[in-house]
Order: C-alpha cells, then sequence, then structure tokens
C-alpha cells in the first residue's frame, strides 16, 4: 500500500496547479500556452473574397491623422496593376498598411475596377512610409496631397 492507502500494483497519476505526483514523485509540469491552443485552431483567411461581416471602416485606422501638423494631409494612393492577384494585394493592404480585411478589400476592388483608390488619409511622413513599403511589397503606389 501506498500513502494514500491505495494499493501500489498501478501508478496514479495526480496533477495540482502545475505539478504531477506519480507515487511519491513530484514533477513541475508548466501550464499550456493560451498560444500552444491558438496554434492548434488558427484557420488562414483568403480575402479574395468580401468577409462575411462588414465593419464600419475609419478612413485611417492608425490614427495618424489626429497627431501632429494635422493640415498636412496626405492622399495614399493605390494604382491597378496587371502582376499582382488581388489576394496578394489585400494581404499587402492589411500587413504593411494596417488596414482591417474589409477595408482592404474594398481598397483593393477600388483600384481594380477604377484604376486607382485612396488608400487612407495620412500625414506626410506616415503616407510616404506606407507608400514605400506598397512598393517595396510590388505595388504601384503614390502619395499626393489631400484636395488636388
Amino acid at each position: 500500500r501506498d500513502r494514500l492507502g491505495r494499493g501500489s500494483g498501478r501508478m496514479r497519476w495526480v496533477v495540482v496547479v502545475g505539478a504531477v505526483w506519480c507515487g511519491g514523485v513530484v514533477a513541475l509540469v508548466p501550464p499550456p500556452t493560451e498560444q500552444v491552443a491558438r496554434s492548434r485552431t488558427r484557420v488562414w483567411s483568403t480575402t479574395i473574397q468580401k468577409p462575411a461581416s462588414p465593419k464600419k471602416s475609419v478612413g485611417d485606422p492608425k490614427g495618424k491623422s489626429q497627431t501632429g501638423g494635422g493640415g498636412n494631409n496626405h492622399e495614399l494612393l493605390l494604382f491597378d496593376d496587371p502582376v499582382n492577384t488581388r489576394e496578394y494585394v489585400s494581404r499587402i493592404l492589411c500587413t504593411k498598411v494596417g488596414l482591417a480585411e474589409v477595408e482592404a478589400y474594398d481598397v483593393m476592388m477600388q483600384a481594380h475596377n477604377n484604376g486607382m483608390a485612396v488608400v487612407g488619409v495620412y500625414q506626410l511622413e506616415t503616407a510616404e512610409l506606407y507608400c514605400q513599403l506598397m512598393k517595396d511589397s510590388g505595388l504601384s503606389a503614390a502619395v499626393k496631397r489631400a484636395g488636388e
């Protein structure tokens, strides 16, 4: 018989808040992390079809036009090109510019249908940074002063 009054024919495992007890031996076990649990259930989506739940979009997703001078607003323009796929363009808008999937899809489709789309209105430095990131990713982009 063991210390808990059970027969010693089988080993019993008991988990106690981050520790495992097995026949008198205690081993520390780290709790499972949330990221491990999420990584098993992650579903990658594509933005080639419009997302099901449209969200109200804000013209400036990161609030960049609200900081600094405020008077120097510039439009970030995206031009349609025959090289990049629509999915790739949407993904770049999400990852580099920080648009939501719905916004990225709408901007991509506007550029695809009209030849050009306004991604957002930003201060000059922010617009130039986003423009350069888009160009480095192979997209056709430009910056112009708002209202011209």
